[in-house]
């Protein structure tokens, strides 16, 4: 189970990756066009769509690795998977919390935020049974 997640969860986000170069490269005029005035220009934008891409995938990448580590039933990628899904759990956590926060103080937007408060609500649930299970695991001694 976790291994899966972990891979699913890693090309979640490549595409994310992916999805936001491709933004930063080529939709920042229709970015901009399309949101509310701004207090920064396109280049800023693209700038920050960039970093975002690049995080995102040193995260799938990292997921990926982990990944492949576990099938091969190495005991510190389990350890690497217990450090990463934790880090992920509570940042997911703290957006599920975001969003709850935010559809109550901005009615209009209730529903995206809600439904943003769900995604975040169940990659933290994913990301908190991945570490449950590696943890049993590297008790378990299943773990090489």
């Amino acid at each position: 189970m976790a291994r899966t997640i972990l891979f699913v969860g890693a090309v979640a986000w490549l595409m994310v990756a992916l999805v936001t170069l491709g933004a930063a490269v080529l939709g920042r005029e229709a970015l901009i066009a399309a949101l509310p005035p701004l207090a920064i220009d396109a280049d800023a934008l693209g700038g920050a769509l960039t970093v975002i891409a690049v995080a995102s995938l040193v995260i799938g990448a990292a997921q990926a690795g982990i990944a492949a580590g576990i099938s091969r039933a190495r005991r510190r990628a389990r350890s690497a998977g217990v450090l990463l899904a934790s880090v992920l759990a509570a940042g997911f956590l703290g957006l599920a919390a975001t969003a709850a926060a935010s559809a109550l103080r901005e009615p209009p937007l209730a529903p995206v935020l809600a439904g943003a408060c769900l995604a975040a609500a169940a990659a933290a649930i994913a990301y908190a049974l991945t570490v449950a299970r590696l943890i049993a695991d590297l008790r378990s001694g299943s773990a090489v």
